[in-house]
């Protein structure tokens, strides 16, 4: 593609070859999430990041699943800083699956599942508490 004389990686200053931005789904280990170069074109870095996004996508459902049960001050600043790192990551979440890899959406909607029954769901046992059924993952203060 050229604009004004220039082709996308003269633009960029990099004599490397532009990589394709995806506009619909696909499935390969070649372009980017997140970052400019991130995985690139390396298996190893394409692995990582779908382990990165997985645990992202656990992560997301442990921190909803977290209650700070008080009103003092101190409580309602950490309920703040949980739902701040939840929306983050939340977000990046999103980010990463709009790189529209079929293995980034497989490992996002794998975390969430995972952490779902693992911190939300009655699946498993002992997540519930005798006074009102909340999750394990309730902090009081």
């Amino acid at each position: 593609m050229e604009m004004d004389g220039h082709d996308g990686a003269a633009m960029g200053g990099h004599d490397a070859k532009p990589m394709m931005m995806h506009m619909t789904f696909f499935w390969g280990k070649d372009g980017y999430i997140l970052f400019h170069g991130w995985p690139g074109e390396r298996l190893g870095m394409y692995v990582l990041a779908l382990v990165a996004v997985f645990v992202a996508s656990v992560a997301v459902e442990w921190l909803g699943s977290v209650r700070i049960e008080s009103d003092r001050a101190g409580a309602r600043v950490a309920r703040t800083v949980v739902h701040a790192v939840l929306v983050g990551l939340a977000y990046l979440v999103m980010l990463a699956l709009m790189s529209f890899n079929v293995g980034v959406f497989i490992a996002a909607v794998a975390g969430h599942a995972f952490g779902f029954v693992v911190f939300s769901s009655r699946v498993i046992g002992g997540f519930e508490r005798e006074n009102g059924g909340k999750p394990n993952g309730g902090i009081e203060c």
